[in-house]
């Protein structure tokens, strides 16, 4: 059964990867944007909300394959590396530190989506658990 909102999180992770590197490709990142310690947290949040949308998209209210959830991770892993790459042109530089938190961050928004699939359509009502006698 295909889920309802799989077209909309299509459109919606579509716009996200496209407002991510045009953020990431912005020649002077104004310093009032650059999180205290550099700039990781916001690579690792960045991909993490990437991942989720992609494995949500590709997952929810259908059978989980560990196989596709590894390509998720490849497909955003690459890109991280490719992102970081073509930065390079617009004067910034590429660090293997800021593809470490994406990748980080895309293991995470994969596990999160993996966990939020166990609260899916009908999870909780088929086990509702035991109950409490009062």
């Amino acid at each position: 059964m295909r889920w309802p909102l799989r077209p909309w999180l299509t459109v919606v992770g579509g716009i996200y990867w496209l407002a991510m590197f045009i953020a990431t490709h912005i020649p002077k990142v104004p310093q009032e944007l650059v999180m205290p310690g550099g700039d990781k947290g916001m690579h690792f949040t960045a991909y993490a909300v990437l991942a989720l949308i992609l494995t949500t998209r590709q997952f929810w209210g259908a059978h989980w394959k560990w196989r596709t959830a590894a390509q998720i991770i490849v497909v955003v892993a690459v890109y991280g590396i490719v992102d970081e790459l073509t930065q390079i042109p617009v004067g910034r530089h590429a660090d293997v530190w800021d593809w470490l938190a994406d990748v980080s961050g895309a293991l995470f928004g994969l596990a999160t989506a993996a966990g939020l699939r166990l609260l899916g359509p009908g999870r909780l009502q088929k086990n509702p658990g035991p109950t409490v006698p009062r």
